[in-house]
């Protein structure tokens, strides 16, 4: 997905190590803060914003098996309900 935004192949690679990094310290921060709103605000917000950029980037990808559209929703769906759970649970 980076290489038709001008990323050569190696940077490519580079970029996608340090995402599976990202989403990894991401994982962790989730579990770690599991009563905090940040790290699943974060999560929405990055779900909702790697989507936009596929819709723009690589539209072609939106029709795939295991496509963003149905990935980054059903984790979009799952922060939006773990956030309402919070609110429920602070009361």
């Amino acid at each position: 997905m980076s290489m038709p935004v001008g990323f050569s192949r190696s940077e490519a690679v580079q970029l996608a190590t340090v995402a599976g990094v990202l989403e990894i310290a991401m994982a962790v921060a989730i579990l770690i803060f599991w009563r905090q709103r940040w790290p699943i605000l974060l999560t929405l917000v990055a779900m909702v914003g790697l989507l936009a950029f596929v819709m723009l980037v690589q539209p072609m990808l939106l029709g795939g098996a295991f496509n963003p559209v149905t990935t980054n929703v059903a984790v979009a769906a799952l922060s939006i309900a773990s956030l309402h759970l919070l609110q429920v649970t602070e009361r």
